[in-house]
């Protein structure tokens, strides 16, 4: 098994001394950084002052992403955890490095070589760096859990091209990366709370996601499995939706779909229907046109505290979070932990007909969904949902 170091630096703003505004529809202006950027990994887990005598960490392969330009360049940090890049260009960055543990190394750390630690840059805000700054970016590492066998896959919310104000082709969707069954029964799907509505704020909070939007997967333990590298859509209505909206899409067929009992909604006897534990307002299941941000757990329902007419979910029973942004170089918007998703997709505009799907990876010659805790590098916008199937199939 491989293990991971996951570094994740929000968002750094490189000013080159320019003094005019950029209209709006310009393209920004090629221009190099003269000074070398210099970023330093360090470690704050001990591991590899255990290993090595040093909080660097060495061989951490770095990522920068410009968010207007869209390029990229990758670095390799040396002995000492420093990278030192020449030449960029200016732009807004966005930062991320990873280091794979061998075994060996984890079995000299902790006496076991299968232990599943990642440790990610949990920092949320931006960062200034100056042209004619000199000093090295500092990067924490902190420890959070291992990699989920489950991951969310893809949401669509935005709606279709060309029907009007219809919304009820909206789901989430959830894929199996382990190479075991994995049964879904009495998983919670959650919407965090949408903070901006009412001024306050949780995401640091250090313990839990805060929800007034849960339910839960039916299931008493082993009636719902996912097979390995198979999705499980959750649907708003589990319907043909293309009898409405022509350009929607067919979820007729899917694995689950959120029914309200007590409002006027659609019930799909063929589909299972999802367990509505906390959800008051709407006649259907509701997340975000533009923006949102939702989580999957594993926790048991009478586990969960309550407070303000919200559930409370434990980060550390968290199986994988997602956020998206109107704007997602916006972080300084985020209402999700960056110890749960550092980034954020998005960017779509309503009826739109666009989908937020994970990046499709190969390791080891299997399929497999990109999942660096950090949606900003792991999803791509694509032009149509793809429910239950990823669009490089």
């Amino acid at each position: 098994m491989r293990w991971f170091i996951t570094a994740v630096l929000c968002i750094a703003t490189i000013w080159l001394g320019c003094s005019d505004l950029l209209e709006p529809e310009e393209m920004p202006v090629a221009v190099e950084r003269h000074t070398p950027l210099k970023i330093y990994l360090q470690d704050q887990s001990g591991y590899m002052q255990a290993l090595y005598g040093t909080d660097g960490v060495r061989g951490a392969q770095v990522l920068l992403k410009s968010n207007r330009l869209q390029q990229e360049n990758r670095f390799t940090a040396d002995t000492t955890g420093l990278v030192v890049a020449y030449g960029l260009i200016s732009d807004t960055y966005l930062i991320s490095a990873s280091r794979e543990m061998t075994p060996d190394e984890m079995e000299q750390i902790t006496g076991q070589a299968t232990a599943q630690i990642r440790l990610i840059n949990a920092t949320k805000g931006l960062i200034d760096l100056r042209a004619d700054q000199v000093d090295a970016v500092q990067v924490p590492l902190f420890a959070v859990a291992g990699g989920s066998p489950l991951v969310i896959s893809e949401i669509y919310g935005c709606g279709p091209l060309g029907s009007g104000l219809y919304f009820h082709d909206k789901y989430v969707e959830i894929f199996n990366q382990s190479n075991e069954t994995v049964y879904l029964d009495s998983l919670l799907i959650a919407v965090v709370y949408a903070s901006s509505y009412t001024g306050e704020n949780f995401i640091d909070d250090p313990e839990y996601v805060h929800s007034s939007n849960v339910w839960m997967f039916p299931g008493k333990g082993r009636d719902y499995p996912l097979e390995p590298g198979h999705f499980a859509v959750c649907a708003a209505d589990g319907i043909d939706h293309r009898n409405n909206a022509p350009k929607s899409v067919d979820l007729s067929g899917v694995r689950f779909e959120f029914y309200k009992r007590d409002a006027p909604d659609i019930d799909n006897p063929a589909v299972p229907n999802m367990q509505r534990i906390l959800q008051d307002s709407g006649y259907d299941w509701l997340i975000g046109g533009e923006q949102d941000a939702l989580v999957l757990a594993k926790i048991s329902v009478d586990s969960l505290g309550f407070r303000n007419g919200r559930l409370l979910i434990p980060y550390t029973h968290i199986l994988d979070g997602v956020e998206y942004l109107e704007d997602p170089s916006r972080l300084d918007k985020k209402t999700l932990n960056p110890q749960i998703d550092a980034g954020s997709t998005g960017g779509i505009e309503f009826y739109t007909g666009k989908s937020m799907e994970r990046i499709a990876v190969q390791v080891n010659n299997r399929f497999l969904l990109k999942d660096d805790n950090n949606s900003s590098l792991d999803f791509r916008v694509i032009d149509h949902p793809t429910p239950e199937f990823h669009h490089s199939e």
